[in-house]
């Protein structure tokens, strides 16, 4: 039996009881919650080590401008968007946003129950096999990267990242000036073989706009033609 906490939020009450009768078996702590409001309240007392959210609350982006919230305050914590939108864009949106991964209704509450108990496992396997935190931080030219608190710094300044750009970015930590294919960089951090062509490259424009001085002439997260993508800490021109 699992004890983890995690919080639904859907301001439709079915959709909630849905969800917590298909992980109810698991032992799962379930909270729940109706709306932006409640959900900050209920976030300044307990602490989560999941998140459900729908797209749309009270107000359309409601959903996103939660996950950012939830980000600012911890950028590893995994965030599932349970959404109506499949529209392709939208679903690239719900990534880009800061979830880690996107459901559309309706869903098999098996499939859900399945996905967040292997969500819950992962993060209880990379927590168990955690570096002593003297041996959590890499430190490559103007970046550094702090495992122990997963937070990516340039210059000194604190750069905010979603929890997928967070693990793209210490995959780039860990194995700089190396070219690596769009294959091997979705096999490393997504953790999948369903390779994605356009989530990559989502990801890697995404990057770019936060971590380059001009995003279109990249001097440190360079495409490779042909190959892929490489991290450059140094910078080349």
């Amino acid at each position: 039996m699992r004890n983890e906490k995690i919080l639904i939020v859907d301001d439709d009450p079915a959709i909630r009881r849905l969800i917590w009768k298909s992980l109810q078996s698991t032992g799962i702590l379930i909270y729940q919650s109706d709306s932006v409001e409640k959900t900050l309240d209920i976030m300044t007392r307990i602490s989560f080590d999941l998140f459900i959210l729908d797209v749309a609350l009270e107000h359309e982006n409601d959903g996103y401008y939660l996950a950012e919230t939830i980000r600012a305050a911890d950028p590893y914590v995994p965030i599932v968007f349970l959404s109506g939108k499949n529209k392709e864009e939208e679903i690239i949106t719900g990534y880009e946003m800061g979830g880690d991964h996107y459901l559309t209704k309706p869903f098999s509450p098996k499939l859900l129950q399945t996905q967040i108990v292997s969500i819950l496992s992962r993060n209880e396997i990379i927590r168990k096999t955690a570096k002593p935190v003297d041996q959590q931080e890499i430190t490559q030219g103007a970046f550094r990267f702090d495992k122990g608190r997963y937070q990516f710094f340039k210059n000194g300044q604190l750069i905010s990242l979603s929890s997928k750009e967070t693990k793209l970015m210490q995959f780039f930590m860990e194995n700089p000036n190396q070219v690596f294919s769009k294959e091997q960089i979705y096999r490393n951090v997504w953790e999948s073989d369903d390779y994605n062509n356009n989530t990559i490259m989502v990801y890697i424009n995404h990057l770019r706009n936060k971590i380059e001085e001009n995003p279109q002439t990249a001097r440190y997260l360079k495409t490779v033609w042909g190959l892929g993508y490489t991290f450059i800490p140094e910078g080349e021109d």
